[in-house]
């Protein structure tokens, strides 16, 4: 693939305040786009979009060099895997045209086992990115953070606004899970919600994401795409979006939950979007945004990427009486990373080999006490 023809490079300098370059995530960069660019797995690839025609966030059009000012002034002591800025997509006649060309980026990249980080532009970007994923592998879980659910328009629009019934509709050998967490029901369509719960999605608001934190952990886990609109930050924290709230994700909350993204092993896209340079004068959300990238690539870098749960080294089993007829709760305990799983009996749908999907101590500790996890139940009814 010819990334020449897809991007123009980006030459932005960090902000002044920052670390000196050789101490920064600058030093650890490559930048050229040689003609046989070579990226190796494991690696991580940075790829600036701008879009925003399909959206009422005009601010979007100059968001990526923003957040790259402050973002290539943090410490790149973190940095172990390639780290690699393709640039800025060129700007092209029409959205689809964006559309159909970051799909493509999407795809070269993960066929070539590494991973991508979208600077975005506006969410709806989030829909090409999983078609250039799911070219390469399915099913695919996909994680959505946001103030509120994107859909809605009876005329078939496509933008910022309205991209969210495509993921409905995507059946399940393709999609597999979809989460969207942070909402806040004071600005949200009921309707919405019912058509998530009937997809058997998974629905999680503002307060229970800030109230038990470390529970939506294994939801990033399992996560091969995240997705983040600047709008799920509070306002106080985070002016630059389309419509700030005085409600939402704290700061740290917000690099808590990137955080978690950088650790899933399965992770292929990593997106930030809606950010509105307009309402940021003083680049408050731009920095957040860059340090939230920046927890996603120190957990990127600090996981072990290639731990796999076949291997009876890495796991203890744990075989929990169910108050289900015939079914034993079969849990897993990573002793390499302390992380938590579940077995799902097999099914039609995944007949040679049992689902393991990720989940908590807590669930583990809740199913010793007689109650079957939600996560279980959940993900049970979808192998039906």
């Amino acid at each position: 693939m010819n990334l020449f023809d897809y991007f123009d490079p980006t030459f932005i300098t960090p902000v002044a305040n920052g670390l000196e370059k050789k101490d920064s995530i600058m030093s650890k960069l490559q930048f050229e786009i040689a003609q046989k660019l070579k990226i190796h797995k494991n690696s991580l690839v940075i790829i600036g979009v701008n879009e925003n025609r399909n959206s009422n966030n005009p601010g979007a059009s100059e968001s990526a060099d923003q957040i790259r000012k402050y973002l290539y002034s943090l410490s790149g002591s973190i940095v172990k895997y390639p780290l690699i800025d393709l640039g800025n997509l060129k700007k092209t006649p029409s959205p689809n045209n964006t559309y159909i060309a970051l799909q493509d980026v999407v795809k070269f990249i993960v066929s070539q086992g590494a991973s991508c980080i979208v600077i975005g532009g506006t969410q709806e970007l989030t829909w090409p990115t999983y078609l250039g994923v799911s070219e390469q592998t399915k099913p695919i879980n996909v994680t959505i953070i946001d103030q509120t659910i994107d859909m809605g328009c009876d005329d078939g629009d496509f933008s910022s606004n309205c991209y969210m019934e495509r993921f409905l509709k995507e059946p399940q050998e393709n999609l597999f899970n979809l989460s969207l967490m942070g909402y806040q029901g004071y600005v949200t369509n009921t309707n919405h919600i019912n058509a998530f719960q009937k997809k058997h999605a998974e629905l999680i608001r503002l307060g229970t994401v800030r109230s038990a934190i470390e529970e939506v952990e294994p939801i990033f886990r399992d996560s091969n795409i995240v997705s983040f609109d600047m709008g799920c930050v509070r306002q106080g924290d985070s002016p630059g979006s389309v419509n700030p709230s005085p409600n939402g994700l704290y700061a740290e909350e917000f690099c808590q939950l990137t955080r978690y993204a950088g650790r899933s092993h399965r992770i292929k896209a990593f997106g930030i979007f809606d950010y509105n340079t307009k309402n940021d004068p003083l680049g408050q959300s731009a920095h957040l945004a860059a340090q939230g990238i920046w927890h996603f690539i120190e957990a990127f870098n600090s996981s072990s990427r290639n731990l796999s749960l076949t291997d009876p080294k890495n796991y203890k089993r744990f075989y929990v009486k169910s108050p289900i007829p015939d079914i034993e709760l079969v849990f897993l305990h990573n002793t390499v990373d302390e992380t938590w799983w579940i077995e799902l009996p097999a099914s039609n749908k995944t007949p040679n080999k049992p689902l393991v999907i990720a989940c908590s101590y807590n669930d583990y500790l809740m199913a010793s006490k007689g109650e079957v996890p939600d996560r279980w139940i959940r993900n049970s009814r979808k192998m039906t």
